[in-house]
C-alpha cells in the first residue's frame, strides 16, 4: 500500500510499472487506493507520456477504476484530477529526477497533502458542479509550472529566482533603467514569474501581472545577451502561453519598442482601436528618482 515514499510499489522502475499496470486493470483494492497512490499514478504516467497524454490517461484510469468499484460517476472531479497532474508535472520537471526515484520524491512531497488544492482554490470554486465536469483554473493563486528542454529549465517557482541577477537584467533595460532592487523584489512577489535556468545560472525572465481570471499583462521579458539567438525567448513565450492558470483570458496586453515580431507569433497584435486606450506613463521614473531629475 502506498502511503509514503517507502512503499514497495515505488522501490524500482519495474515495481512502479507493475503498480501502474495494476491500476489500469482495476486490480488495486479500494482500501489501497490512497491519495499517495493517486500521486504515484500521476507520476508514473508523466514519466512515460507528455503532459496532455498523462492527463488523458489519468482521467480515463480514474473513471474506469471508479466504475469497476461501483462508484457513482458523478463523483469524478475533473478539476482536481488536472490539478494534481499539473502539480506533479511541475515537480518532476523542476527536480529532473528520472524513473521511480523521481516518483518516490514526488510521493514524499505530496503523498500526505491531499488538501493542497485548498491553497489554490476557494471553497465555492472547488466544490462547484462546473469544476467537477470541466477544468476550472485556480482562483487564489497560480499553479506551479515547469518545463525542461535539453539543459534548460523554465520554472515559476519563486524560490529559484536570483534577485540580484534579475535586478541586473532590468536596471539596464530601456523600460526599467535604474530600477531599485526592492522594487524588483516586490514586483516579483506580486506576479507569476517565469525564470529560465541553465544549471545554476538564471538566463532569462518573464512575468505576468494578472487577476488569474480575465486579464494578463506580460512584462519584463528578458534574455541574457550571451544566451540570445538560441530560441530561448520563443520557448519562454510558449511556456507562458501554456501555463494552465493563464489560459482563457479575455485580454492579454504588453508594451514593446522593437519585439513585435516575437509576440505576433503568439497571437499579439497592434491595438486595433488605440483611441480607446488611456494611460499614465512615467518613462525614466526610476532613473530620475536616483538623479533627482524631474521630467
Amino acid at each position: 500500500m502506498i502511503y509514503d515514499a517507502t512503499a514497495r510499489e515505488l522501490a524500482s522502475d519495474e515495481a512502479l510499472a507493475a503498480f501502474v499496470e495494476s491500476f489500469e486493470e482495476c486490480a488495486i483494492p479500494a482500501a489501497e487506493w490512497t491519495h499517495a497512490a493517486h500521486v504515484a499514478m500521476a507520476g508514473g504516467y508523466l514519466l512515460e507520456r507528455p503532459l496532455e497524454g498523462a492527463i488523458a490517461a489519468a482521467r480515463a484510469g480514474i473513471q474506469r477504476y471508479a466504475k469497476a468499484r461501483g462508484v457513482d460517476p458523478s463523483r469524478y472531479h475533473e478539476t482536481l484530477t488536472l490539478f494534481w497532474v499539473y502539480v506533479c508535472h511541475a515537480f518532476l520537471q523542476e527536480r529532473g529526477i528520472p524513473g521511480a526515484e523521481g516518483v518516490r520524491a514526488l510521493v514524499g512531497e505530496y503523498g500526505r497533502h491531499s488538501g493542497l488544492f485548498r491553497d489554490y482554490y476557494s471553497y465555492d470554486v472547488a466544490k462547484s458542479d462546473s469544476a467537477r465536469t470541466a477544468w476550472e483554473a485556480p482562483d487564489c493563486k497560480a499553479l506551479p509550472a515547469a518545463w525542461r528542454r535539453n539543459d534548460l529549465l523554465v520554472s515559476t517557482n519563486p524560490l529559484l529566482l536570483h534577485l540580484d541577477t534579475v535586478h541586473g537584467f532590468l536596471q539596464s533595460t530601456y523600460w526599467a533603467e535604474g530600477i531599485p532592487k526592492e522594487i524588483v523584489a516586490r514586483s516579483l512577489r506580486n506576479s507569476v514569474v517565469f525564470g529560465v535556468y541553465e544549471g545554476a545560472a538564471q538566463i532569462a525572465l518573464a512575468r505576468v501581472i494578472t487577476d488569474l481570471t480575465t486579464f494578463g499583462y506580460l512584462a519584463d521579458v528578458y534574455v541574457r545577451e550571451d544566451r540570445r539567438g538560441r530560441g530561448v525567448s520563443k520557448w519562454l513565450m510558449e511556456c507562458v502561453m501554456a501555463h494552465p492558470s493563464l489560459m482563457g483570458f479575455r485580454r492579454w496586453m504588453l508594451v514593446t519598442r522593437d519585439a513585435q515580431g516575437l509576440y505576433e507569433k503568439y497571437g499579439f497584435r497592434v491595438v486595433e482601436y488605440p483611441g480607446r486606450w488611456m494611460e499614465i506613463a512615467r518613462p525614466g521614473l526610476y532613473k530620475n528618482q536616483i538623479t533627482g531629475v524631474i521630467d
